[in-house]
């Protein structure tokens, strides 16, 4: 589509579209998942992890990594006004109707998983900060695999994440709440009227 708004490919854009919606949840998702972790180590309470620690940590974090972005996905479908749009130079992009439930279904999402891992994160390098004594001893008695140069690094590459992931979402989703006035969400039937509709926006249209 770098120069055409063609619909050449639907079934395509149906699955790429749907896969977007969670991809913009499962990475925030993936980063608590990530924050959860170093949370729970630099608390001290666990470095070493027995089998039955991880198929527990295991369940939770596919709950979180791959359970909320498919939940999520999975209730786009009631905000998805039409089967999607298609930008020039963009590509498909998925079809939200804009309303209040649009807002708590799908579009709050990635803020509340960048805003836990934020917490998470910064819980980590204070109990890291204030226990790093006891910490080095806790991993040395444990053999656990992660040293803490590796901890330390887990730790900048998850704040780093956070430092850029966050405000962009956060100014994101501010504009969009001043700009964009909320529509009325009556009824199912009003909301997937003429549910086949593919939007075309051509680079042209786009910069007018």
């Amino acid at each position: 589509w770098y120069d055409r708004v063609d619909i050449k490919a639907p079934i395509y854009c149906d699955i790429v579209t749907k896969l977007r919606v969670g991809g913009d949840v499962g990475v925030p998702a993936a980063l608590l998942c990530i924050t959860r972790q170093l949370e729970a180590i630099a608390a001290a309470r666990q470095a070493y992890f027995s089998a039955k620690d991880r198929q527990r940590r295991r369940t939770v974090d596919l709950a979180i990594g791959l359970g909320i972005p498919t939940l999520v996905m999975i209730l786009h479908t009631v905000v998805q006004g039409h089967r999607y749009d298609v930008i020039e130079r963009v590509g498909c992009i998925p079809s939200i109707y804009w309303s209040l439930p649009a807002v708590f279904l799908v579009i709050i999402w990635p803020v509340v998983l960048l805003l836990a891992a934020a917490v998470y994160g910064g819980l980590a390098l204070r109990l890291f900060v204030a226990r790093r004594y006891q910490f080095a001893r806790l991993l040395e008695s444990s053999q656990s695999a992660i040293s803490t140069s590796r901890f330390i690094r887990l730790i900048a590459l998850a704040a780093l994440q956070i430092a850029y992931t966050v405000p962009i979402a956060l100014c994101l989703r501010i504009i969009q709440f001043v700009t964009i006035p909320l529509n009325p969400f009556h009824d199912w039937a009003e909301v997937h009227y003429g549910f086949n509709y593919v939007g075309t926006i051509t680079l042209k249209q786009f910069e007018s």
